[in-house]
């Protein structure tokens, strides 16, 4: 049997985590991830009932009987900071919450569909994440300190988060994690029931084509059971084809921002990160390479939009015209590496929207690859440059931000 490899930690836990999160484009509800997915899977769970109403709230809390957790359902991670989940000692204080969350907005839209969940017996809180890399291979990220906190973690004491990295066509089995999870602190029957979770989320991971699939927290109970509490999952959309009856989850309504859904419908994958360097890529591994370095040089970036592979000169115009719609721009960096995709293309979808839109803001080019010359040569000609270095680049739009030269 093939050796598969050792959790580490490593001092890029932080951005692995912050950009790898960030970019996926199908999220879920945590509903929907619990629903049609843990079940199917048989991920251990609290009970739950998805209400939409205040009878409906007050049905769902006789029946599970308080305490109970109030969770607004949306299309985000973090709701516990923002007050978006709130645990309920008696049914008052439920409805009470549920009041208070049905009474807000988030992304513009009212909130009016919330989980009433059964109340845990929580001794511990663990944290487990998956992505894919840009090579196809899936990065498991394991804590034994999970909640609300974990991004502060990963930035202040990164060694307490393990990576593991699984090749995509591997058989997966619960054996393979248990030395990792061992290592955090875990011991006998919980130390393989979690290791059995994680493997099962690595399977759903390609069984079901998603991009992200996440407990946050997952629990231990004083009784050493292990429990989901939360489900943030992320589907490929260019799957959907495979699993057409996710057209009609209530997620597809709420997912896309107005300029989410205009970039979509030109086929490209754009997230806002709140930054204020503008960020176009050719391929999303390029995208998360370039916020990376982004942010190593000191800036952040405002979004993260790829055009993907063979970009036309029509699709590269349009990113730009999406990217400047969003306002709050310093500067602008693309990054663009020829493989499939022609540089001179790209070069003059850059030059047809620097036209049309009247983009004024400061941009940096990197072109490198297939037509590279040809690319340069059209940039030349309507006065503007390139760099072949992508840390120069990423360096420059970072300074471009900053006001300095």
């Amino acid at each position: 049997m093939k050796k598969k490899g050792n959790f580490k930690g490593t001092r890029n836990i932080a951005h692995s985590l912050q950009i790898g999160r960030a970019i996926i484009m199908g999220l879920i509800l945590e509903y929907e991830g619990k629903e049609f997915l843990f079940k199917k899977y048989r991920i251990p769970m609290l009970e739950y009932r998805l209400v939409r109403s205040r009878e409906e709230a007050e049905k769902a809390i006789d029946e599970l009987g308080a305490p109970v957790a109030v969770k607004a359902q949306i299309l985000s991670g973090g709701r516990g900071k923002m007050g978006l989940v709130k645990f309920s000692r008696t049914k008052e204080e439920a409805l009470a919450n549920y009041d208070e969350i049905t009474s807000r907005e988030f992304d513009g839209r009212p909130i009016n569909l919330v989980v009433i969940e059964a109340g845990a017996d929580i001794k511990q809180e663990v944290f487990v994440s998956m992505v894919f890399d840009n090579t196809g291979n899936i990065v498991v990220l394991f804590s034994a300190e999970g909640g609300v906190e974990i991004e502060k973690l990963a930035e202040e004491e990164p060694e307490k988060i393990s990576r593991f990295v699984v090749p995509f066509d591997d058989e997966i089995y619960p054996y393979m994690f248990a030395a990792g999870v061992g290592k955090q602190g875990f011991t006998g029957k919980v130390k393989m029931k979690i290791a059995t979770i994680i493997a099962t989320l690595v399977k759903m991971m390609v069984k079901e084509d998603l991009q992200l699939a996440e407990i946050n927290p997952l629990i231990i109970t004083n009784s050493n059971d292990v429990v989901a509490i939360d489900s943030r999952i992320g589907i490929d959309e260019d799957a959907m084809f495979r699993h057409p009856e996710r057209e009609e989850w209530l997620s597809a309504e709420l997912r896309d921002t107005p300029a989410e859904k205009d970039a979509h419908e030109h086929g490209l994958a754009y997230v806002d990160l709140g930054g204020d360097i503008g960020m176009l890529s050719c391929g999303a591994g390029m995208g998360m390479a370039t916020a990376d370095l982004i942010e190593y040089y000191g800036g952040e970036p405002r979004n993260f939009l790829d055009v993907g592979g063979g970009a036309s000169p029509e699709k590269v115009e349009n990113a730009l015209r999406v990217m400047v719609s969003e306002g709050g721009l310093k500067s602008i960096l693309i990054n663009a590496f020829g493989g499939i995709t022609r540089l001179d293309d790209v070069a003059k979808g850059i030059i047809e929207a620097k036209k049309k839109y009247n983009i004024d803001i400061p941009m940096v080019i990197r072109l490198n690859g297939t037509n590279q010359e040809e690319g340069v040569a059209l940039l030349k000609e309507a006065g503007m440059e390139a760099y072949l270095s992508m840390e120069d680049s990423v360096e420059k739009a970072v300074k471009l931000a900053k006001g300095e030269n």
